[in-house]
């Protein structure tokens, strides 16, 4: 089993959360890290395109899962940026080619405070809730 996980370099800290309880998760079910390729983009905006190359590409995963994080600020950017990246992964997760789950774990939130709750290690992390849908799916 291979997995491809993409992660937002964007809000770092909380992105980064997500993958480790990600991780976690993969091993409590028995699996490796060594299961795994993590690829990095600038932000949540670039997930989909990057789907697309890895999707276009030789290299053949069993899932893909995404981590990102858009939080709103005092402009309408959050509103695109999520809007936008929410239906291009969607689009990609149903398209007629691809055979493959693709995970939603891009966090929206409304202010810092819950995206720190829902990708903290030690309480319910969004992360490991993704990857266990991913297993699921698998």
């Amino acid at each position: 089993m291979k997995i491809a996980i993409v992660v937002s370099r964007f809000n770092e800290k909380i992105t980064n959360n997500l993958l480790e309880g990600s991780l976690l998760e993969l091993e409590e079910s028995g699996y490796s890290r060594n299961d795994t390729e993590i690829f990095y983009v600038p932000g949540a905006f670039e997930i989909p395109g990057f789907i697309k190359q890895i999707l276009n590409s030789a290299q053949k995963y069993d899932a893909i899962v995404t981590f990102g994080c858009i939080i709103k600020g005092e402009t309408a950017h959050f509103e695109y940026i999520s809007s936008s990246v929410m239906n291009a992964l969607s689009e990609l997760s149903i398209h007629k080619n691809t055979k493959i789950p693709i995970v939603l774990g891009v966090l929206t939130t409304y202010n810092l405070k819950q995206a720190e709750d829902r990708s903290d290690i030690n309480k319910k992390n969004k992360g490991a809730e993704v990857m266990s849908a991913a297993l699921e799916s698998i």
